[in-house]
């Protein structure tokens, strides 16, 4: 059969609401409905986004505008194709993709969540699913289910930005086919003869320190940074965001912690001013003098107490609440680790503080609202993830 490309963005049905959702549309957030769509096609249905979003809808397939990909192929039972496996690949933990090459030569089509951002820290908000079709190289033929005219059909072609491999590139997996998808490890190994056995080994002596693992270290961030319970980028690790003007106490050993600085995917362990220790990136640091404990303060004179200024009659407040779970607020109105300042759960209520008319930007895709938490934090939210209160 003939393949058909859908996209999400199509205007026969991006502006339709897409599964319980009140406000989400399958143009905003339809990738893996789209993508779904294109599977199920590919193995003998004959759906669009618009007919799958509906069915979908009547079988209760969805958490609000989230699409249960598991319940898509009991929809088509004559087909025989079923949802074989599922994978989440979260840093530093690299795609499986062996296994997506085993399932391409399957004959299975695989879906992928692609982190669509340059920078190397992915956020959900970077997500979007395609499909996966052929091996090419070391490049995989897919269908992208955004409509962009020009962008390349491959993988690595559209979302490497020329620096990163799949499996930087790939977050999740979804494999669909008929029958069970073996796994690349599940080969049969030769097996190996047995060691002769060996006397125990004496035990190591105690390691030493190097000269000068004794003095204090410190370091300062290059931007605005993470501090974290383990040394890994994940959104239930976080401490707190750190300022680059914080000065922070390394904790590891000074001639472990040094080789570690600039150097991608390191970590370094440390303390900040207030007391506060977890880790941070060792990339984003640079080394930094010790800071000298503060001198007892000097005594000065009470100042002499002014008359209050009459308050500023307030203004005329615009409120806004986000429409899913894990929506970011972020200090700068992009996607990026350095940007994170929390994960603000559904029907969050934000004061919106910008000047002009911000109204305006509410639910339209790559807009930014700057706005204000009930406990005074400021930062930015995505437009297209709030409605007005």
């Amino acid at each position: 059969m003939a393949e058909a490309q859908y996209y999400q963005n199509d205007p026969r049905w991006k502006d339709v609401k897409i599964g319980t959702d009140q406000y989400m549309t399958i143009g905003m957030v339809g990738c893996l409905l789209t993508s779904l769509t294109m599977v199920m096609n590919h193995f003998g249905a004959n759906e669009t986004p618009l007919t799958l979003n509906q069915k979908m809808v009547a079988s209760g397939g969805y958490n609000g505008a989230w699409i249960k990909s598991a319940s898509v192929p009991g929809q088509f039972p004559a087909l025989g194709v079923k949802r074989q496996r599922y994978v989440e690949c979260k840093n530093p933990i690299p795609a499986p993709m062996a296994d997506i090459d085993m399932g391409l030569a399957a004959g299975s089509l695989v879906v992928v969540q692609v982190d669509r951002e340059e920078d190397r820290a992915f956020e959900e908000e970077d997500g979007h699913w395609v499909v996966l079709t052929k091996k090419v190289g070391n490049d995989y033929q897919m269908w992208d289910p955004w409509q962009k005219p020009g962008a390349p059909d491959t993988l690595v072609g559209r979302y490497g930005f020329g620096s990163k491999g799949p499996e930087e590139i790939i977050q999740k997996v979804i494999w669909h086919g008929a029958g069970d998808l073996p796994k690349a490890e599940d080969k049969p190994a030769v097996p190996a003869a047995p060691a002769a056995p060996t006397a125990p080994a004496a035990p190591a002596a105690p390691a030493q320190p190097a000269p000068g693992d004794d003095k204090p270290m410190a370091v300062k961030p290059t931007t605005e940074i993470t501090l974290r319970r383990q040394p890994i980028i994940d959104p239930d690790n976080v401490i707190k965001r750190v300022p680059v003007t914080a000065v922070l106490t390394v904790l590891d050993l000074r001639s472990q912690a040094r080789p570690k600085i600039g150097k991608q995917g390191e970590w370094l362990r440390v303390r900040e001013a207030g007391g506060g220790e977890g880790y941070v990136a060792a990339w984003l640091v640079r080394e930094t003098a010790v800071p000298t404990p503060p001198s007892a303060p000097v005594p000065v004179a009470p100042a002499v107490p002014t008359a209050p200024a009459a308050p500023a009659p307030p203004a005329a407040k615009l409120m806004v609440k986000t429409t899913g779970d894990s929506v970011s607020f972020r200090s700068a109105p992009r996607v990026g680790d350095d940007t994170l300042i929390a994960y603000l759960a559904k029907g969050t209520s934000l004061q919106v503080i910008e000047a002009g008319t911000p109204a305006n930007k509410i639910g339209v895709q790559g807009q930014w609202l700057q706005a204000q938490l009930a406990d005074g934090r400021q930062g930015y939210v995505a437009a297209w993830f709030v409605v007005k209160v």
